[in-house]
């Protein structure tokens, strides 16, 4: 009986390939997203089937090419598709999370690296033999870049990945600075799958540093199921981007340094004005309140106001605005004229829109719950 092409292992690399080239067409009859974020997102499933497609070709003897332009066109690839999917992936992060995401000239820098490491892999001839090792007597220097080689594809998804997880904190916390109300829940998933990935691929680079002290056949093991997680993550993304991406509030990126120089010396009047502004107008009672909008009511620049708030108060705008509307709910619940208010009534009217967000947040300033509070001034 002959042995099969493709082996069990062999078939998810398969399945990669296949579902990411289905991914990409879903991805633009389907989507809601912008065109930069469904272009990149779109790159990244290419270029993560790429790398399945490679793989397999790579290790796979019965579909093995001899010929030399076949090789060294392999390994092109393969470096092609790792930068391809590294970068996709981070600048998608980007894409959603910042508001008119622009492409920047300095961006191509990313583009230049792919095209030295690609002219370093045909200068010095680093073929798919000899990223298998199978060339007997190869020189040490050889042997030296072949090893630099699969560091570098190896450390490369993980140091984008780990930005892209940089972006999502930062994106979480100027949420904090621009919104007074926002659902955590698409925010939470995108980082727990950038995460996903960062741990993914950092635990291929720790096999790969790893292989030779583990042994050849622990460390196939590990890769193998690296593999298995990639497809699911890769899914789970594309999942991610119909049902949640969409949700994601747009954040405007941070004052240069000069600017944050220019509305640092704020007077006395204007550290007033936000305080009355917020106090006198009952600002906080309007749910999706945010800084811009408040801003305009106060009569100084969004962005002085959001210092202000920094400097000044020592918060940030989202815990600003709740405060106040925690405090508004206790003394709701402890006048006698909302007795018969329930206190789902209660945080919707003291600008609250989310259950949950009212229960932290009361919590917090009050060590109790709404109910507790309520019956313990009753008392």
């Amino acid at each position: 009986m002959k042995n099969p092409i493709f082996n069990t292992h062999d078939l998810i690399l398969v399945l990669t390939l296949a579902v990411c080239a289905l991914l990409v067409i879903f991805q633009w009859l389907l989507s809601k997203q912008r065109t930069s974020a469904s272009w990149l997102l779109s790159g990244f499933f290419v270029g993560v089937g790429l790398t399945a497609l490679c793989n397999l070709l790579l290790w796979n003897d019965y579909i093995h090419s001899d010929l030399e332009a076949a090789k060294t066109l392999l390994s092109s690839l393969l470096v092609t598709a790792v930068v391809g999917k590294s970068v996709c992936l981070y600048f998608y992060v980007v894409a959603i999370t910042r508001a008119q995401f622009r492409w920047r000239w300095n961006y191509a820098l990313h583009g230049l690296m792919l095209l030295v490491v690609i002219a370093l892999v045909i200068a010095v001839g680093l073929d798919s033999d000899r990223l298998r090792f199978l060339i007997a007597n190869d020189s040490e220097s050889h042997v030296r870049l072949t090893n630099f080689f699969w560091h570098y594809l190896k450390a490369l998804p993980v140091i984008y990945a780990l930005a892209a997880v940089w972006v999502v904190s930062q994106y979480k916390q100027q949420l904090k600075e621009f919104y007074s109300t926002f659902s955590p829940r698409a925010p939470l998933w995108l980082l727990l799958l950038t995460l996903g990935f960062a741990s993914n691929w950092s635990w291929s680079l720790v096999v790969h540093v790893l292989g030779q002290s583990v042994g050849t056949e622990l460390a196939d093991t590990f890769g193998i199921a690296d593999n298995y997680i990639t497809f699911l993550l890769v899914n789970a993304l594309f999942v991610y981007s119909l049902l949640y991406a969409h949700e994601l509030l747009v954040t405007k990126e941070k004052p240069a340094e000069k600017e944050i120089a220019t509305v640092a010396e704020t007077s006395p009047d204007a550290i007033e004005k936000v305080r009355r502004t917020m106090e006198d107008q009952q600002l906080y009672l309007t749910q999706n309140l945010n800084i811009e909008e408040f801003a305009k009511h106060v009569g100084i620049h969004y962005r002085e106001v959001s210092s202000i708030i920094n400097k000044h108060f020592n918060t940030n705008f989202f815990e600003f605005v709740n405060e106040y509307r925690v405090n508004r709910a206790k003394q709701m619940l402890l006048d006698k004229n909302f007795a018969d208010m329930t206190i789902m009534d209660i945080l919707l009217e003291s600008g609250f829109n989310s259950k949950s967000s009212f229960h932290r947040f009361f919590k917090r300033y009050t060590g109790m719950s709404a109910a507790d509070f309520r019956k313990q001034k009753q008392e």
